[in-house]
């Protein structure tokens, strides 16, 4: 009996230290991360982090990571950018109108665009000198108008409101007029069109008509003439009369 109990007893403590000593899965420990054994026997088993693993992973991440940032392509770019209209695709032009200049009117105009259908022009008109003894138009008048033009500002057909100012002393075989302290002042509509020669000459006519109120002094045609009368005349009819030759920049 006591040589039984002492082979019985010395089995159990031969297996319990066995069994304490089997390791646990670190997996299956929730909260708990493997440790590293430095001192354990070559029949235990021993859960170690795989650190070649862990900078692949990195490694592999930080070529990755720079690919998502990579900058678009110039092509891609570009379609995403709406194309900027350049300076040069807005139509001006500069022009003179030669029904003026052949009454001895020198004259020069300005026009601009403002939209796709509308521009902006502003005439300027200079005599200062006489046509004959018994024959002189001297002015300074300007007369801006604003354009529709039907199809794009520069081509074809247009429809114009304008305005004008004038400054006058004219004389006229036995007469001559000037004006008084104001102004000849006025409004008008008109109708015209542009009639192209190459990329940038071209031909303009356009005639318009509206009112016009003038005061003005009558003089007799002769150096230091009397004065006759003195009239205030309101005027309707013709106001714009065109035939130009424009240059397209």
């Amino acid at each position: 009996m006591l040589c039984c109990s002492t082979t019985a007893m010395a089995t159990v403590a031969g297996s319990l230290p066995e069994e304490q000593q089997k390791p646990q899965n670190p997996l299956k420990q929730e909260g708990k991360r493997p440790r590293i054994q430095t001192s354990a026997s070559e029949k235990e088993i021993v859960f170690k982090p795989n650190a070649d693993t862990g900078k692949a992973k990195t490694a592999e991440a930080a070529q990755k990571k720079p690919a998502s940032k990579a900058k678009p392509k110039p092509a891609d770019k570009a379609k995403k950018e709406p194309r900027r209209k350049k300076a040069s695709e807005r139509y001006m032009a500069l022009k003179t109108n030669i029904a003026y200049d052949a009454i001895a009117v020198p004259n020069l105009a300005f026009e601009i665009q403002c939209s796709k259908h509308i521009s902006v022009e502003l005439p300027v008109m200079f005599s200062g000198w006489d046509i004959s003894d018994k024959h002189a138009v001297r002015t300074f008048a300007i007369q801006p108008e604003g354009r529709w033009w039907l199809k794009q500002a520069g081509t074809g057909h247009f429809f114009g409101v304008h305005a004008h100012m004038a400054l006058f002393n004219v004389k006229w075989d036995e007469n001559r007029y000037q004006n008084t302290d104001r102004p000849l002042l006025g409004a008008g509509i008109s109708y015209g069109y542009k009639l192209p020669f190459s990329k940038h000459w071209g031909a303009e006519f356009a005639l318009g008509a509206g009112y016009a109120n003038m005061k003005y002094n009558t003089y007799y045609n002769i150096d230091n003439g009397a004065q006759i009368e003195t009239k205030s005349r309101n005027y309707w009819g013709i106001t714009r009369l065109g035939i130009s030759l424009s240059y397209h920049f």
